[in-house]
């Protein structure tokens, strides 16, 4: 970059600065998304902004360059910078979803393909990133024959646990990934450990490590999207290439099994897109009926309104066996937090104003 200009952060919890990202954005055609840190580039002693990019944890996000800088290698100096303080937040990969035609620009700087779709690519840079995850993946390999079942858990109920057994009748091996992000009621961890007891009855599942290479609505960035409603099935189809052409083959994996889906259309639809884009892959699709009770299949949402309801009862009784010590941790856990957040109760204040003046007495 010539020495007539500068980068520099550009906080944008500052109004102001939010203001001007966002006009600058929207005129290359872009919408700010969710952000933790953002750079612009700068003429010096000028304050106007000639190009900027931002980071979402190790996800580069938002980036442009104004039309009288697009042959000044800004690109470039803004992606090393980047990268350089993603990895000073000790992230060993940096990831960008972008337009496809974008793509060469980001392989000319080092990032190699991950996953496609028509509408956007994710490509990633870096030495560990899905390449220690494969090898990970790889050393779970078993003889025979393999399938996969990718879910959350939020939290583990009988028909997880229904459906897990039902798809185990059909391989010699079942590995079960579990969704890593944490923006659910229960962790990452929580759902994992009650994956793992809740299986232990079923010899040939293997729970495997979740990873960032399942994409989600939550991780997804829509800012390059011309249209909002193109978000959902762009997000969907790079999750099942990701998966057809990355998780699968690295577990040996041929079939992918998943619920039937009567009543969450978006759910309904990534089943859909399932079907479509897998065989294609060489994956087979098996799609189960869910397990039901009074002709509602039991969901894991239902036991999650259930627990905020306080209707223990309810919501134990369509879980698995296993998963009960966690459903009274989190009420534990959800009393004392209520107990915190209330106000104190009447003549406690003035025990705690007694018990001051005493010891200001001493």
């Amino acid at each position: 970059m010539s020495n007539d200009f500068e980068i520099q952060s550009y906080p944008l919890t500052v109004r102001t600065n939010r203001e001007r990202v966002t006009a600058f954005l929207a005129a290359n055609g872009l919408r700010l998304d969710a952000l933790d840190y953002y750079a612009v580039v700068t003429a010096v002693g000028d304050d106007q902004i000639l190009a900027g990019g931002g980071l979402d944890k190790n996800i580069i996000k938002c980036i442009a360059v104004s039309d009288t800088l697009r042959d000044e290698g800004i690109s470039a100096t803004l992606v090393s910078h980047l990268m350089s303080i993603a990895m000073s937040r000790q992230y060993e990969a940096v990831k960008v979803f972008t337009k496809p035609s974008n793509q060469k620009i980001f392989e000319s700087l080092g990032f190699h393909l991950l996953a496609e779709a028509p509408k956007a690519v994710l490509l990633e840079n870096g030495l560990s990133g899905w390449l220690t995850y494969e090898r990970y993946l790889k050393s779970l390999r078993r003889e025979g024959t393999s399938g996969l079942i990718v879910m959350n858990a939020n939290p583990f109920t009988r028909g997880h646990h229904f459906l897990i057994a039902q798809a185990a009748r059909q391989v010699d091996t079942l590995f079960i990934i579990p969704v890593k992000e944490d923006c659910s009621k229960f962790s990452y961890a929580e759902r994992k450990a009650m994956l793992e007891v809740g299986c232990r009855d079923l010899e040939n599942v293997i729970v495997c490590e979740g990873s960032d290479y399942s994409i989600s609505a939550a991780t997804f960035p829509t800012y390059f999207l011309k249209e909002l409603d193109e978000a959902a099935t762009t997000q969907m189809t790079l999750d099942l290439n990701l998966c057809a052409k990355r998780i699968a083959p690295a577990l040996g994996a041929k079939i992918r099994f998943v619920g039937s889906e009567p009543l969450d259309q978006m759910t309904k639809r990534y089943n859909e897109l399932m079907h479509e884009i897998l065989p294609l892959e060489g994956i087979s699709v098996v799609e189960m009926e869910r397990l039901s009770e009074r002709d509602r299949a039991i969901s894991a949402s239902a036991v999650r309104t259930a627990l905020a309801e306080e209707k223990f009862s309810e919501a134990a009784a369509k879980v698995y066996p296993t998963t009960i010590p966690y459903l009274l941790a989190k009420l534990a856990s959800m009393a004392l937090q209520k107990e915190l957040d209330s106000s104190p109760k009447p003549g406690l204040v003035d025990q705690i104003d007694a018990g001051a003046h005493q010891d200001m007495d001493y």
